[in-house]
C-alpha cells in the first residue's frame, strides 16, 4: 500500500494525515511503517513497500496477515510488470494463510486502465481459480477517497 492510500485511510478515520496524501502521485521509494485505527479497539500496522523495493519483498513476508497489492491503473506499461510481480508474490509460501486485497488506483482518472482491461490482461479468472488465497479486488482513488472506505472495510474483516 503507497503512502497516500494508508493516509487516506487514516483520514477516513478522523486521523489528520491530509499532508501526507499530497505525494499521491510520487511512486513509494524503500519502506515505510503506518499504523491504522480500525476502530476504537483496532489498529493494525501496514509495512509500505515501493515498486522499486521488489527484489527484497520477500523478507517481509515471514509473519504477514495480509497482502494489499496496489495497482496504478494509469500507468499502462507498468501494469503487465505488475502483473509478473503478483504472480510471483502468490507463490511465496510464507503468504500460505494470507487474505489478498487487490486495490486498482487511480480508477478516477480518464487515461486509467478499464476493469475489464486489467482482468484481461492479468488473466484475472486463471488467477482466481488456481490461486489457495481468497482474493479481492477494489477500485480506488487515493485522491478522491473513492473505495477506500471499502478498504477499512475489507481490512476490519480480514484483521486477526
Amino acid at each position: 500500500m503507497r503512502g497516500c492510500e494508508s493516509a487516506k485511510l487514516k483520514e477516513q478515520k478522523g486521523l489528520d494525515a491530509l499532508d501526507k496524501c499530497k505525494k499521491c502521485n510520487v511512486e513509494k521509494i524503500g519502506t515505510n511503517l503506518v499504523n491504522i485505527s480500525l476502530n476504537k479497539k483496532q489498529e493494525i500496522t501496514v509495512r509500505e513497500l515501493g515498486g522499486s523495493m521488489s527484489p527484497i519483498w520477500p523478507n517481509y513476508l515471514k509473519d504477514c496477515h495480509f497482502l494489499i497489492y496496489v495497482i496504478d491503473m494509469s500507468n499502462r506499461l507498468q501494469v503487465s510488470a505488475a502483473c509478473m510481480l503478483f504472480l510471483s508474490i502468490l507463490t511465496n509460501p510464507s503468504l500460505k494463510d494470507c487474505q489478498v486485497l487487490v486495490l486498482l488506483n487511480k480508477m478516477d482518472l480518464t487515461t486509467t486502465m478499464s476493469r475489464h482491461e486489467f482482468e484481461s490482461l492479468f488473466r484475472w479468472d486463471d488467477i482466481l481459480k488456481h490461486s489457495p488465497h481468497q482474493i479481492s479486488v477494489k477500485e480506488v482513488s487515493a485522491v478522491s477517497g473513492l473505495g477506500l472506505s471499502e478498504v477499512l472495510e475489507w481490512l476490519l474483516q480480514h484483521s486477526k
